[in-house]
C-alpha cells in the first residue's frame, strides 16, 4: 500500500490574498493581502457589485474565483451553469484610475452591447508584486 506524504508546511501556509464581505457596502467585498511585516491581512482593493440582479452566490462564486487568480492558482470553478453571460473585462488606462489599478467587469449575453457588472479595484503596483511568502 503507497504512503502518502503531506506536505504540512504547505498546508498551513497562509494565502497572499483573502477576501470578506464589505461591512460598510452591500453587494460589494473587500480583497485583503497579507503583510509581512505584521503577519496580518490588511485591506488593498475592493470588489463592487454594480447588477443588482444577479444571484448573490454567483457573485460570491466570481470572488472565491478572483482571489484564487490573485494567489497565482489556476484551479478556477467554471461558473458556466450559473450564468449564461460571457465575462469580459477591461482595465482602466492609468491616467483615469489614479493610485489603483481598476478593472471594469461586464455581461455579454451574446445579444447586442455588454453590460457593466462590477468594478475592481486594488492598490497600484499590488498585482505587479512578485513577493512570495512562506
Amino acid at each position: 500500500m503507497p504512503i502518502m506524504e503531506i506536505d504540512f508546511n504547505k498546508q498551513l501556509e497562509r494565502p497572499r490574498f483573502i477576501y470578506k464581505p464589505n461591512p460598510l457596502m452591500k453587494r460589494a467585498y473587500q480583497v485583503l493581502e497579507l503583510m509581512p511585516k505584521n503577519n496580518g491581512y490588511e485591506p488593498v482593493g475592493e470588489y463592487i457589485l454594480l447588477n443588482h440582479d444577479e444571484d448573490p452566490e454567483l457573485t460570491e462564486e466570481k470572488m472565491k474565483n478572483l482571489v484564487i487568480l490573485l494567489n497565482g492558482k489556476k484551479n478556477v470553478k467554471d461558473l458556466s451553469k450559473m450564468s449564461k453571460n460571457r465575462v469580459l473585462f477591461t482595465v482602466m488606462p492609468e491616467s483615469q484610475s489614479g493610485d489603483q489599478t481598476k478593472i471594469i467587469f461586464k455581461d455579454y449575453d451574446g445579444k447586442g452591447v455588454s453590460s457593466d457588472n462590477a468594478v475592481f479595484t486594488i492598490r497600484k503596483g499590488v498585482l505587479h508584486d512578485k513577493r512570495k511568502f512562506v
